[in-house]
């Protein structure tokens, strides 16, 4: 992609054509960046999206939408780059819609002429046609935009078809999986954006004026604004520069990037600007070298295998930038150690271990393997090679993990080795099974029997009755063989769901601790949370209303359950299950053997388990989470160290876990855990996050 883009930078249209110099105002062509954050980019919702990612070219940003709806990522320059009397300048960016959307075709990339981003107005909406439909209103007229492609949604344009500006008979032509470069002309004064679609060969996609409406106040570019449409588009951008042309001789300072490594040697791609005559001057150690390859334009290659010190600058008529210097060191790079984090445990040295490694501090980023080997203390060892990050292995027997980090066989990277032993034995403390308490276990609770969910409507909590695909098992009639049907035993036709509820004013901070010991649920006092509702067979549900005649619900400042269990360590462990999505996440894997469709229910409900995919597992003093009416709470088990003679006493200076202790934002001020807002705050010196 760069290469394509340095080659082909001069047969832009509008492009400019410098009177002496061109100045960079902005440059982020990510070769420096380990992060996005690094390189200014901000997801409100999935951070987790945006990676540095490269390929032979160089580096670049990419942002991947895995799920839920449309997702943005920005980044801000803000104003102060342009300083005083710029008043026409060009922006430049090279684009990649790598894979289509699976569901919404949304994507959208804007130029925006913000002074701030407002999460509020502008996350995971399309950026363009939000501004539009507030703009006459507006309080806030620097709120808009300069440039804009949207997506179009029309199925017989196959998803690749792009309205500019927002108007959908000015359209462009973009395909997945290539790549383009956008260049604006900005006039400020004449108020117009002349703006230039090529593909990577330099060939022109379209062409054209934008004349910004006078509410547009700002017409200095902010930042850019990406919309990834869901499930699964991924987008790059790489190579955003702002530039001036300036009267006298200009000349920018290169980019020096490491881009190889292959043992003590080392490969570095310095990029310089090809549109300013600029002069590219290198040396190592105080000498002048030469470039191992020219081909890429002005993307320079040196290979290096000495450790020494590297400088580099350009030169331009009379001017000359400013030097970049860089610490060579030519020893072998030793591989980040693998992470093998407990995610499971079970009685005795039964354990699941989650095995993470990152290349996000390694130079070049290479893709990262491991090989493992268990070896239990009697019995046969547990072996596989070239994993990768994420790889879970569940053991059942006391025994030593050997994890070595490598680099596919290439050896251009030192491996690492690093062991964990299992060596702990654990049994269960306590099991806490919402989801099989009768209706006498609830009674005794203080719960009373309301009116059963009876509805075949999918709207709120008539979801869990309403869903077709929720709550649903298999039954074979017989024993192995004869007719097959799912059931859906909480539905309409079989009478709904069975609820009990304890309101909130009844739920003391006294009854949140000891009305399911030792798992502990929310409290009340001034500022309420929720009232407590079961759903029979289901488990127990933050109902999301905070007043006894159901009121408040939601919108009134009702959070997700803060619960976790009282007197454990450290050392131990909790087990957590829910059911999610009304259900969804608890379809057909259960299969039932009956006579009857009766018996089938009711073997259904005594043999039913908490899903293994609503399943998380924390430390004995975290907390979880508890989300409003869509998730139910089913199962909670605590795990505890144990000794010769069965569960062991908590050990000394150990922190054990107080639920009343109070938690602080990251400021240092104590806040109501009971009106907690999304953010990370601190329980007894660890950190926790609501999400």
């Amino acid at each position: 992609m760069r290469k394509f883009y340095l080659l082909f930078a001069a047969l832009f249209a509008y492009t400019m054509v410098a009177t002496a110099g061109i100045k960079n105002l902005y440059k982020q062509d990510f070769e420096l960046a380990k992060t996005a954050a690094d390189a200014g980019w901000i997801s409100p919702n999935n951070a987790g999206g945006m990676v540095i990612a490269g390929d032979e070219y160089g580096s670049f940003f990419q942002f991947t939408h895995a799920g839920g709806g449309e997702r943005n990522a920005y980044t801000l320059w803000g104003t102060d780059i342009y300083g005083e009397g710029v008043n026409n300048y060009t922006l430049k960016f090279d684009w990649c819609p790598k894979t289509k959307p699976d569901t919404n075709l949304a994507n959208e990339i804007v130029v925006m002429a913000d002074s701030v981003f407002s999460t509020n107005r502008w996350a995971n909406q399309n950026y363009r046609r939000h501004a539009d439909e507030i703009k006459a209103g507006a309080t806030e007229p620097d709120r808009w935009w300069l440039f804009d492609l949207t997506e179009l949604t029309d199925e017989a344009k196959e998803g690749n078809t792009y309205a500019i500006n927002g108007d959908s008979t000015n359209i462009a032509t973009i395909n997945f999986n290539s790549y383009y470069t956008i260049t604006l002309n900005v006039d400020v004064v004449a108020r117009t954006v002349k703006y230039a679609i090529a593909d990577e060969f330099g060939t022109p996609v379209c062409d054209g004026v934008y004349n910004v409406p006078e509410y547009v106040e700002n017409m200095r570019a902010t930042g850019l604004n990406l919309l990834g449409g869901k499930v699964g588009s991924v987008n790059i951008l790489d190579n955003i520069l702002v530039q001036v042309e300036t009267a006298e001789d200009y000349a920018n300072a290169p980019t020096v990037a490491l881009t190889r490594v292959d043992g003590t040697a080392r490969t570095y791609t310095i990029s310089f600007e090809a549109s300013n005559n600029e002069v590219l001057h290198v040396t190592f150690d105080g000498a002048e070298i030469q470039p191992d390859d020219t081909s890429l334009g002005s993307m320079y290659k040196y290979n290096i295998s000495a450790s020494g010190k590297l400088v580099a600058w350009t030169e331009s008529g009379t001017a000359k930038s400013e030097e970049v210097t860089v610490d060579v060191v030519a020893e072998i790079i030793e591989l980040p150690a693998v992470t093998a984090d407990i995610t499971g445990v079970d009685e005795g040295f039964v354990k699941t271990y989650k095995m993470t490694v990152s290349n996000a501090e390694v130079p070049t980023q290479p893709t990262l393997f491991f090989n493992y080997k268990y070896t239990p203390v009697a019995g046969e060892a547990i072996v596989k090679e070239n994993c990768q990050t994420g790889e879970s292995l569940t053991v059942t027997a006391q025994g030593e993990l050997e994890i070595t980090t490598h680099d596919g066989g290439n050896n251009q990277f030192g491996s690492t080795t690093v062991t964990y032993k299992n060596d702990t034995e654990y049994g269960v403390k306590d099991d806490v099974d919402f989801q099989h308490m009768t209706e006498a276990d609830l009674t005794a609770k203080g719960f009373s029997e309301i009116e059963p969910l009876v509805s075949d409507q999918m709207s709120g909590e008539n979801n869990w009755t309403g869903r077709p695909d929720a709550l649903r098992f298999t039954w074979i009639k017989g024993n192995a063989v004869g007719d097959t049907v799912q059931v859906r035993p909480y539905d309409v036709d079989h009478g709904g769901i069975r609820r009990f509820m304890k309101l909130q004013s009844t739920l003391t901070e006294e009854e949140a601790h000891k009305i399911f010991a030792p798992v502990y649920t929310w409290s009340t006092g001034e500022e309420a949370t929720a009232n407590a509702k079961f759903n029979l067979n289901i488990g127990l549900i933050n109902v999301g209303a905070r007043e006894d005649d159901m009121s408040g619900a939601l919108g009134s400042g009702v959070t997700n359950a803060i619960m976790g269990v009282d007197g454990l360590t450290d050392n131990d462990y909790i087990i957590v299950n829910r059911v999610d999505n009304y259900g969804r996440g608890k379809t057909d894997y259960i299969t039932i053997f009956a006579e009857t469709e009766e018996e089938a229910i009711a073997k259904y409900n005594a043999e039913n388990w908490a899903p293994e995919t609503g399943l998380s597992v924390i430390k004995g003093t975290e907390t979880f989470q508890l989300y409003r009416i869509d998730t139910a709470l089913t199962r909670v088990r605590t795990f505890v160290l144990k000794g010769a003679d069965g569960i062991k006493a908590l050990p000394y200076n150990q922190i054990v876990s107080d639920h009343n202790a109070p938690i602080y934002n990251l400021n240092g001020v104590q806040m109501n855990p009971n009106t907690l807002k999304k953010g990370v705050y601190v329980k007894q010196g660890k950190k926790f996050i609501v999400r």
